[in-house]
């Protein structure tokens, strides 16, 4: 691939917002400096296609929660009826080779400082930025380690460590790939700061990633290592609405800091746009899924409700990026690691390793922390694992996750012939409703630009 990337980043200090631009030249230089260029590195992940809106819809839009509703602009329609194909792509090489290049700009630069606990922290922010964007289009076009018998054998996706704006790079293997994630992780995780809080990576964010990153490659005692070296807690029931209108901070782990006026990024109309009192549906919570929401489960309020376009139909509309407190923009910091996950990480983790009583005492800490009146069903064998995977459903919905954990499972998606996208099951059925374990397809194609710029960058199978 052929990767000519650009550099911007911000002046203001590291927790602040990402709104202003200064010239590379002054970079650098000083710890202040190098600060300013990091803040560049977590601005890039705002873009559009990435964390500023598509990578936190499509893979939900790919799978069944959600369905397309006829009254929207049918955005993303392609991707819902997997009818993707290299010159109608999900495009999204070039913002993680963005953050990857400004990432690698300051670790190329960084002995310019003096060793020491900021130079250390830099360097880990930095490794597992560019750790993440790998690993986020590795689960976009490669196959997952899980998913196949021969799947570490597949194409996995360019690892590029310098900043040569001209770099050919051949695609290696998914064991390749995910080598590299992980040993970056592993290093990141003895040099980030615990103190970083949750606009950047930490300690705990890295091992949460780390925990991530080894359940996709099927390491599960790594995994369950990675887990316990989390010490956050989950967000409580009583908290938990204000996590997703920036009023609570509780369980976050990493997200990207935006204000709401100077940046503006509106995250939520992927979903639906406001025409108050009413909205304009892009996208409603299947009918299944949010039958799957009990009346004590604190997700079912915040992540929906029922609302209306301007004709009364009433949809289960998506409100968990619907905005700020009193706000219904859309624009909401992106929250790209929390507590939860890790919990469901490591259940899932001992599950899969036959430790049934401690993959339990794992869910049952998200449960408890989701259900009013919690009382634990006592779940083992083939049923825990089907409770880990609801739950995983349940909770991560609209943050990214659910194709690929149906890819990693080698599971088809399977959608409903007869709901429809009202409130009720009524409307407009899906058009496409499976996509089967194995096809394709659960691999995205390489857009067409890429192979224009490098036409021996190798396209996927099938396309």
């Amino acid at each position: 691939m052929l990767l000519v990337i650009t550099f911007n980043s911000c002046e203001d200090e590291l927790d602040q917002l990402p709104n202003d631009s200064v010239s590379p030249d002054s970079f650098y230089s000083t710890v202040g400096q190098m600060e300013s260029a990091m803040r560049g590195v977590y601005a890039g992940f705002l873009d559009g296609t990435y964390y500023g809106g598509s990578y936190l819809s499509r893979p939900d839009i790919l799978a069944d929660n959600v369905i397309l509703t006829p009254a929207g602009r049918d955005t993303n329609r392609f991707m819902f009826e997997w009818n993707y194909q290299p010159n109608l792509a999900w495009d999204i090489l070039y913002a993680p080779y963005v953050v990857t290049n400004r990432a690698n700009l300051i670790l190329e630069n960084i002995d310019n400082i003096s060793d020491g606990p900021e130079k250390d922290n830099l360097i880990g922010e930095a490794r597992a930025a560019r750790a993440l964007a790998l690993f986020d289009m590795l689960r976009v076009y490669s196959q997952i380690p899980t998913q196949s018998s021969d799947a570490d054998a597949s194409l996995g996706m360019p690892v590029i460590t310098g900043t040569d704006p001209a770099i050919v790079a051949l695609r290696p293997t998914v064991e390749a790939s995910y080598s590299f994630i992980i040993s970056e992780l592993v290093a990141a995780s003895t040099l980030v700061a615990d103190d970083n809080g949750s606009g950047r990576f930490n300690k705990d964010a890295v091992n949460a990633l780390l925990s991530r990153a080894y359940l996709y490659n099927g390491d599960y005692l790594e995994a369950i290592t990675a887990a316990n070296a989390v010490n956050s807690t989950i967000a409580p029931i009583s908290t938990f609405p204000g996590v997703w209108t920036d009023s609570s901070e509780d369980g976050v782990l990493l997200k990207i800091n935006q204000d709401r006026v100077l940046d503006g990024v509106g995250i939520g109309i992927e979903w639906s746009q406001s025409a108050s009192p009413t909205l304009i549906p892009e996208y409603a919570v299947a009918y299944e899924l949010n039958n799957l929401y009990q009346g004590t489960d604190v997700r079912k309020n915040a992540y929906t409700q029922v609302q209306s376009d301007t004709d009364g139909n009433l949809y289960n509309s998506i409100t968990k990026m619907f905005g700020e407190t009193g706000q219904n923009n859309g624009v909401v910091d992106a929250k790209i690691l929390r507590v939860a996950e890790v919990y469901l990480n490591k259940a899932e983790a001992h599950a899969m390793r036959n430790e049934f009583a401690d993959a339990l005492t794992a869910l049952d800490m998200v449960r408890s922390n989701r259900y009013n009146g919690f009382v634990s069903p006592g779940e083992t064998g083939n049923a825990l694992l089907a409770a880990i995977k609801l739950e995983r459903r349940l909770e991560l919905f609209a943050e990214g996750h659910r194709f690929f954990d149906l890819k990693r499972w080698n599971e088809s998606v399977v959608r409903s012939a007869t709901d429809g996208d009202f409130f009720d099951g009524t409307g407009t059925p899906a058009a496409e409703t499976s996509l089967p374990a194995g096809n394709f397809k659960f691999q995205l194609p390489i857009p067409q630009r890429e192979l224009n710029i490098m036409p021996d960058f190798q396209q996927n199978t099938g396309y």
